[in-house]
């Protein structure tokens, strides 16, 4: 179990997250930020239309 306090500003926040299985907080992590890299858009819009 994993136990985390914000505080912003006059408001606290206490946060606790429990994990299930073998794997490490670590790699549950890694994997949550994994899934949430957005897929890479071309700078020039990639529309594939010339100037």
């Amino acid at each position: 179990m994993e136990q985390q306090t914000i505080i912003m500003g006059q408001v606290t926040y206490e946060l606790s997250r429990v994990f299930q299985g073998t794997r490490s907080i670590s790699e549950l992590m890694a994997e949550r930020l994994a899934q949430n890299i957005p897929i890479s858009v071309p700078v020039d819009g990639g529309d594939g239309h010339g100037v």
